[in-house]
């Protein structure tokens, strides 16, 4: 599977949602096929082909919330693709 290693990350990154750097997410959503778009402020925003979302990534501290909201998202785009 193509993202294989990308589920196992998410689901290490959920296990400490409290303790997560944004660059963390930044990478992840990379792997996961998202591609930088620009930055507004102090968010950066992510884009993917054919997702009807987009991904945008509080620079500086980000709480476990926003952390699993964001997780789901990149997950979420993974199982569109049918790589489940």
């Amino acid at each position: 599977m193509k993202y294989k290693d990308v589920r196992k990350r998410i689901k290490a990154l959920r296990r400490r949602r409290h303790n997560v750097k944004p660059r963390e997410i930044e990478d992840l959503a990379i792997d996961a096929g998202w591609v930088y778009d620009r930055t507004e402020g102090s968010h950066a925003t992510y884009i993917k082909n054919e997702f009807p979302s987009i991904l945008t990534i509080k620079q500086g501290n980000i709480g476990g919330d926003l952390v699993a909201k964001l997780l789901n998202l990149i997950e979420a785009s993974l199982s569109e693709e049918g790589e489940e």
